[in-house]
């Protein structure tokens, strides 16, 4: 199992150094990838702006990243205290959710997804960068 983390670590620290040193909003920057879901229906899915809510966090813009997908980044340090809660890394931790709080999990994704794609104020502010 430790062998399936690694790949998803190894990313994310890539991810995080990418963002950290590359400039994205510059002439000739680096581009971020785009969403697929978003291409192909023009709709925000809920992971769309979390790699720009990054960019945003490790730059030390915390309203411009929580502008970017609020539910993200307040969920980050829920998802951060997770990671950490199963150091030594021999293991994720399973079975720590009841099924009650996987239903709400949910149900705040899909309402999330729902409201961010709303183009009237004040649900359009959920969007990526705002109305």
């Amino acid at each position: 199992m430790a062998r399936e983390r690694g790949p998803a670590l190894i990313s994310l620290a890539l991810l995080s150094g990418y963002v950290a040193v590359v400039s994205i909003w510059t002439p000739g920057g680096a581009a971020l990838p785009l969403c697929p879901f978003h291409a192909l229906t023009g709709l925000y899915c809920p992971g769309c702006g979390m790699t720009r809510m990054l960019y945003h966090l490790v730059h030390g813009h915390i309203e411009l990243a929580f502008a970017q997908n609020p539910l993200a980044f307040a969920a980050l340090p829920f998802v951060i205290g997770w990671m950490v809660q199963s150091l030594p890394l021999q293991r994720w931790p399973r079975g720590n959710i009841s099924p009650r709080w996987s239903y709400a999990l949910i149900a705040i994704i899909v309402i999330f997804t729902v409201l961010r794609n709303i183009p009237t104020w004040p649900t359009c502010t959920l969007a990526p960068g705002g109305c």
